[in-house]
């Protein structure tokens, strides 16, 4: 598209000061093209009526997905003022919008996440695209699917009964054995996650909320609902998407027999801990949107992914997975920042002392039931120690977009924008733009909590410190 006015600094060629080895200038270039989108249009960054799922990015419903052209923009404005980035940065990568869009843009990807499933989603969106192959491994297993007469059961855990009508266990079991059946795990892990969106909309939990939550005994009774076909629908629906994203890669050059040209990696990582050793220092951005508190009370990402996965095997998803992380319904939350509530005196002491956001916040919560300051004070701490994790991956100087939102807790508004840019001030980080946005579009299930405690969402614009100057050349892409 041609574009006009402010959001053309998006597309155009690189200029002097893009080029310019000088980072305060560049900072100056970014801000500048920050604040002309928003001041051309108060409301340009919710995106209500622009924004869209499509593609690779349709594949799955995923728990509160990022706008996928808001990514794109803000992508855009960093490469505009740097065009030798080479690689991004997704520690909480989820759905993988932002893999996407870095894929669109010809660009190297690094994600990781603590989920499993969206581990899983991410590997099966960067390919390979095979389109015409898949489409003919689909007609093979839908074949063994139809063969299948047994009536054995697959996977076996607590509320199994609870969660599945016996009927739709039983074809949920034989399209699991047709998928074990096929050899090329990229293929296997494509055919997975239909898989789990007919496990979402199969189950007989609530779809219009992201926790486990059993549909009304009245409407159970009259649901007449087979797991096969729901099955084969998702599944021709994202090869029709498949399909759609290998164009898009190929109308850009950047697909060579089906493979997208650049490196894609993805971490099945606590973001507490280190990537492996060939990541430190090695990307040039970081566009991610972190949690908005710990998951069991805002979106629980590990609960809504807990039955999609006993149905798939974790195997193909990442050879150290094993079923402990199925252990509840919240084993996977329970591993996620602030899913452990234990608070060392210090942890508190530090927060206080390097953050004046979270001070006033806790004073505010320590009138009120103390589990309440507990479970913020447990998020930030756990979200402080990822940081360090997070930076050490990131080269001298590069920059970073935070998408965060300030949830609600105990009637108090709990200002995380501001706490994460007091910890990354703290690192030495330099403040770069901050952009309010309201959420129009941002999926979240209709009944669940994080509707009525959320704010607001911000966008944070930082540079990680650092003396080195990148290369002037630019990427081939």
């Amino acid at each position: 598209n041609v574009l006009s006015g402010p959001r053309s600094m998006l597309t155009t060629r690189p200029s002097k000061l893009s080029r310019s080895r000088s980072y305060p200038r560049r900072d100056m270039a970014l801000r500048k093209i920050v604040d002309e989108l928003s001041a051309a249009d108060a409301d340009y960054w919710s995106f209500r009526g622009r924004a869209g799922r499509s593609d690779a990015h349709a594949y799955f419903q995923y728990p509160a997905m990022m706008v996928p052209e808001m990514q794109r923009d803000l992508i855009g404005a960093v490469v505009a003022i740097c065009p030798e980035i080479k690689s991004v940065f997704d520690p909480f990568v989820g759905s993988g919008t932002v893999l996407t869009e870095t894929m669109l843009r010809g660009l190297g990807f690094l994600g990781a996440d603590i989920n499993p499933l969206a581990i899983l989603l991410c590997r099966a969106k960067a390919g390979p695209f095979f389109v015409n192959a898949t489409r003919q491994k689909v007609d093979e297993l839908l074949a063994r699917i139809a063969n299948d007469s047994r009536d054995s059961l697959e996977t076996g855990f607590p509320g199994l009964e609870k969660w599945f009508d016996r009927d739709v266990a039983v074809e949920l079991s034989r399209i699991h054995r047709a998928i074990t059946r096929e050899d090329s795990l990229w293929c296997r892990q494509f055919f997975w996650v239909a898989l789990a969106e007919t496990v979402r909309t199969t189950s007989n939990s609530r779809t219009s909320t992201f926790k486990l939550h059993n549909r009304p005994a009245a409407e159970l009774a009259l649901r007449r609902i087979r797991a096969v076909p729901m099955f084969e629908q998702a599944l021709r629906r994202n090869l029709d998407r498949m399909a759609g994203q290998a164009a898009s890669f190929a109308e850009r050059g950047l697909i060579k027999r089906g493979r997208y040209v650049g490196s894609v990696e993805i971490q099945l990582r606590d973001a507490r801990e280190p990537l492996v050793d060939s990541t430190m220092g090695t990307c040039d951005l970081l566009v991610s949107s972190p949690p908005y508190g710990d998951n069991a009370s805002t979106v629980p990402y590990g609960q809504h992914s807990f039955l999609p996965l006993q149905w798939i095997d974790l195997s193909d998803i990442d050879v150290c997975l094993r079923k402990d992380w199925l252990a509840t319904t919240h084993e996977i939350d329970h591993r996620s920042l602030g899913g452990s509530r234990r608070l060392e005196p210090s942890d508190s002491a530090t927060l206080r002392e390097i953050s004046p956001h979270f001070r006033s916040v806790l004073q505010v919560l320590n009138h009120e039931p103390r589990d309440r300051a507990v479970r913020v004070a447990a998020f930030c701490r756990d979200l402080n120690h990822s940081l360090g994790p997070i930076l050490s991956t990131l080269k001298p100087n590069a920059y970073m977009v935070w998408t965060i939102g300030n949830r609600r807790v105990g009637g108090q508004s709990v200002p995380l924008d501001g706490i994460l840019s007091d910890l990354l001030l703290a690192r030495g980080a330099v403040a770069i733009a901050t952009i309010q946005r309201r959420i129009p579009t941002k999926r979240m299930a209709l009944k669940n909590s994080i509707t009525t405690t959320m704010a607001s969402e911000s966008i944070l614009i930082f540079r990680k410190a650092g003396v080195h100057c990148p290369s002037s050349k630019h990427p081939k892409t």
